[in-house]
């Protein structure tokens, strides 16, 4: 299994935030903070039934690993 890896972006063109993992989106957030606790609630759940997750924050400055 790989590691599962949770991207907030703000979805372009639109005044959203979304969460992305793999190839799809998980979710969809009005603002950066909801988006954020989402994808960290749900790397720590994947890391307690022994997953490896990571958060990576895109911002359009920066990418930084959260989580």
């Amino acid at each position: 299994m790989g590691t599962l890896e949770f991207q907030v972006c703000h979805h372009d063109g639109e005044a959203c935030w979304i969460v992305r993992l793999g190839g799809g989106v998980y979710g969809s957030y009005l603002d950066k903070e909801q988006a954020l606790l989402d994808a960290l609630d749900a790397a720590r759940d994947a890391s307690e039934t022994g997953r490896e997750a990571q958060v990576w924050l895109c911002d359009s400055e920066e990418t930084a690993r959260v989580f």
